[in-house]
């Protein structure tokens, strides 16, 4: 078994649509650290999915559901730290205003 450590996401703005932030390919992957950061000056929201290999973004996969994030405060994302993503499950993100958060993960990859 080999094990991996890297940003699975690196530092991005969240897009205000659902989108695929990470697919862990040919690997098992443990969130170990996934962090928000609301760089505007209005609350904002934040939304984390994630769907098994095979499923879509629904409410049985949401993991973090419209999280407010201050302006200027950075969220650790606790909910999401351990959650292991299979081969072929994805990490999606919604962000309720265009611009306003920056996201950043790492995990470990499983061979």
């Amino acid at each position: 078994m080999a094990l991996t450590l890297k940003n699975i996401i690196y530092r991005k703005t969240a897009e205000a649509t659902n989108t695929i932030q990470y697919t862990s390919n040919g690997v098992t992957t443990v969130i170990d650290k996934f962090t928000a950061t609301n760089t505007s000056s209005s609350n904002a929201f934040l939304s984390v999915y994630l769907p098994n290999p095979g499923s879509t973004v629904s409410d049985s996969n949401l993991i973090l559901n419209t999280r407010t994030i201050a302006p200027r405060e950075t969220y650790s994302c606790p909910e999401l730290v351990g959650q292991v993503i299979p081969d072929g499950g994805t990490i999606v993100t919604l962000a309720g205003t265009a611009n306003a958060i920056t996201i950043s993960a790492s995990g470990t990859q499983i061979l």
